[in-house]
């Protein structure tokens, strides 16, 4: 029987501990300045981001994996292990090259297969880790069945994220200045959701930051009937240990059982911004793509 490894981005913010758990291996993504690519999660961090920003008023920009990234990772698999099948689980490809990078890489392998998660950071992580747990509960199982199950799973992950300020949102084009004065002046906060791989404008929050992740939890778990275990948050640098504490608090109310924090790297808080939220389940319901 052929051991199968599961390979994603950095972009995943999957937790090292996984990878110490379950055969999972990491290739980076990239964060740009000053015309100079940085391995994410390895030669640059959220903190190094908002520094940048605040110091120069410029955003960084990020960049998907490249095909000599993939290359490097499935030799050094292919190199470990004799037989070995290789299954990508991708960072949503209408987001980045980085699929487009593996699949180029994967020409010249005859064990590579892939499947975009049509997710981001946290919600990937959590694709990556109904994979693993999959596979360990099916010893059995082929690439290709893992392929199959994250093509049905991927859709009922669930991933919303609520920026504490706009100001990264609007320096990356994001929002309009309009847009940006109008959520200020009336204090807005509008939750980035993700739909179908997109990164969308989902619903507007009115009040404090506060208030404002206090109602998204309520409707998180009001909207979705979630899989036991499934439900993981986000913290990105720069959120409070209060409003870490509140956003517990409030969570026993819906959810009994201690949950996960994951900490953002550097790529998706270049668009989110310091101190921002997320929260992300896998749902009951039946299984989409």
């Amino acid at each position: 029987m052929k051991k199968i490894i599961l390979v994603t981005e950095s972009g995943s913010d999957l937790p090292s501990y996984y990878c110490d758990q379950y055969p999972i291996y990491i290739v980076p993504m990239h964060v740009v300045i000053e015309e100079r690519a940085y391995d994410d999660g390895i030669d640059i961090q959220a903190e190094d981001v908002f520094n940048y920003y605040d110091s120069t008023k410029k955003l960084p920009t990020t960049s998907g994996s490249t095909p000599e990234d993939f290359t490097e990772i499935f030799d050094q698999i292919n190199q470990k292990y004799s037989e070995v099948e290789i299954v990508y689980i991708a960072y949503s490809s209408v987001t980045t090259v980085s699929y487009n990078s593996a699949r180029i890489a994967a020409e010249h392998y005859n064990n590579v297969y892939l499947v975009d998660s049509k997710n981001v950071s946290n919600g990937l992580a959590s694709v990556v880790i109904a994979a693993a747990q999959y596979l360990e509960s099916n010893p059995k199982a082929s690439a290709q069945d893992v392929v199959r199950f994250v093509e049905q799973i991927r859709g009922n992950v669930h991933f919303h994220f609520l920026p504490q300020t706009l100001t990264y949102l609007l320096a990356g084009g994001r929002v309009s200045n309009s847009s940006y004065l109008g959520a200020k002046l009336l204090r807005i906060f509008p939750s980035i959701d993700l739909v179908d791989g997109y990164l969308v404008a989902g619903k507007k929050y009115r009040g404090s930051f506060a208030r404002a992740y206090k109602k998204l939890i309520e409707d998180f778990f009001d909207r979705y009937d979630l899989i036991e275990g499934s439900v993981r948050l986000t913290e990105v640098e720069g959120l409070s240990r209060e409003d870490k504490l509140s956003i517990e608090k409030i969570m026993k109310e819906y959810h009994p059982l201690k949950v996960e924090w994951v900490k953002a790297g550097a790529v998706i808080s270049c668009h989110g911004g310091p101190g921002a939220f997320g929260i992300v389940g896998i749902s009951k319901s039946d299984h989409q793509q």
